[in-house]
């Protein structure tokens, strides 16, 4: 008899103890069930996914324990954890049905290992769910002879350690995404990571690493996608991603960074088009590490220190970038020129700094491009040199005018001690000349809060985690 898997499992909310009750045979054939003295015993053999799944809404409804789950000679080409959701199962035996079984999810269990004896014959899987049970550590061939892997997920576990050779054994031509966030990893495992050569998503949020150096991520050639995300790391050091010659994204928002190295993106400067630094301490843009990166798109620096924005600060880099966060930063002024090469920009987001005035001519670069401008929670000072934006906000095209109404920059007339909508301008009162002739109408801005900015236009990169 071919077992491959055999658990103690808690899919249900607790073990409080029942009476067991079989349904009725009608509603679960063709399993069967019966009652023994620690809970119900239930078979199903030689049917599909689709019986097994009726099967079980009707054992749902039972609310008893099943003591034995087992599950033999069936076609089960996918068996995802939602299966047995609501079901309190204390043993489950899966025999000779996973042959052609390309998906299974066992997350939110409370699995301390990789179950590598009872993986080891599934041949044809393609995707493995190990999220959110309490796995420490990544053994020596932990997930030896499956040959077709291409997505492992490992999110929120218990993981510290991974051994050199915890990967040996997988077809390393076919991983191709590997989730070890959320879990308690204190460095890069290089030894354990440098023979998956074809990976393109490498995800390490939400650890405990501090730093990260050069030499950390050799071997992944082809890695297309990298997330830091929400770790311990307070530099970029020169040429720590010299090897990563392919990447496309890079996320490294939530940490602790404070500086970066001038030659940090040595190696990205053909690929890289996202690169995410929000969330950081960085007081200045880091210019001289970003002026190699040719191709890069989405720039995101919100929530951070920085003060001054020195005129070139987008000089030799700008010319591609069509998203620009500087939310929540510290920003007073800004210099005239300090966009004029953006010719590319789409979206720019200046919200909740220190700007008192936002010059005119800071629009020229992108006056043809730019399609959404937020400056809301800024203690802007009301003078004639503001009327400009609100003449901008008139030529949006479609504009919802009650949807509008909710999106509206105020400044302050410092004589009155009040706030006004920019829309709203006492211009006569103010004795403001209208500029009105003057406004070009290729560009249609928005002023938005940060939420709904957030909402509609801020989302970075597409990923779907396995999370």
């Amino acid at each position: 008899m071919n077992v491959w898997i055999v658990f103690l499992l808690c899919f249900g909310s607790g073990l409080a103890q029942t009476i067991a009750r079989c349904p009725n045979p009608g509603d679960i054939r063709p399993c069967s069930c019966s009652v023994k003295k620690n809970g119900l015993d239930v078979i199903c053999e030689s049917t599909d996914h689709g019986y097994i799944n009726k099967a079980l809404t009707a054992l749902k409804q039972q609310n008893s324990v099943i003591f034995y789950l087992k599950l033999r000679h069936n076609n089960l080409p996918k068996l995802p954890g939602f299966v047995f959701l609501g079901l309190i199962v204390q043993h489950l035996a899966i025999h000779n049905s996973t042959k052609g079984l390309t998906q299974l999810d066992l997350s939110q269990n409370s699995l301390a290992t990789v179950p590598s004896p009872a993986l080891a014959n599934l041949h044809a899987l393609i995707i493995l769910n190990l999220n959110r049970n309490k796995i420490h550590e990544l053994r020596s061939k932990s997930f030896a002879g499956l040959d077709t892997l291409e997505i492992l997920s490992l999110y929120e576990n218990k993981i510290n350690s991974i051994d050199p050779d915890a990967f040996k054994g997988l077809d390393d031509r076919k991983l191709k995404r590997l989730n070890l966030g959320g879990n308690l990893l204190t460095n890069i495992p290089t030894p354990a990571l440098s023979s998956l050569d074809v990976l393109k998503k490498l995800e390490m949020q939400e650890n405990k690493i501090s730093s990260i150096k050069e030499g950390d991520f050799e071997g992944l050639k082809g890695l297309d996608s990298l997330v830091l995300a929400h770790n311990q790391i307070s530099e970029v050091p020169a040429r720590v991603f010299s090897h990563l010659t392919q990447l496309n994204s890079l996320e490294l928002e939530g940490n602790r960074i404070t500086r970066v190295d001038p030659d940090a993106f040595i190696g990205l400067e053909e690929n890289l088009q996202y690169l995410r630094l929000g969330e950081n301490n960085l007081h200045v843009i880091p210019s001289d590490a970003l002026r190699r990166l040719h191709r890069l798109r989405h720039l995101d620096l919100r929530s951070n220190n920085i003060t001054a924005l020195p005129e070139d600060a987008f000089a030799g880099y700008g010319d591609s970038i069509s998203f620009l966060n500087l939310q929540k930063n510290l920003i007073k002024v800004l210099p005239p020129t300090i966009f004029d090469n953006l010719n590319s920009l789409q979206s720019l987001n200046l919200g909740n700094n220190k700007l008192i005035h936002i010059p005119e001519e800071i629009t020229g670069g992108m006056i043809d491009t730019l399609v959404m401008i937020d400056i809301t929670d800024n203690p802007l000072i009301c003078t004639c040199d503001l009327q400009w934006f609100p003449y901008w906000l008139k030529k949006l095209k479609g504009q919802d005018d009650d949807t509008m109404s909710k999106k509206r920059t105020v400044c302050t007339m410092p004589n009155e001690r009040r706030e006004y909508v920019l829309q709203n301008l006492p211009l006569e009162k103010m004795g403001c000349v209208s500029k009105a002739g003057k406004i070009s109408s290729s560009s249609n801005i928005i002023a938005s809060n940060p939420t709904q900015i957030l909402a509609l236009h801020l989302a970075f990169c597409v990923t779907s985690i396995l999370h």
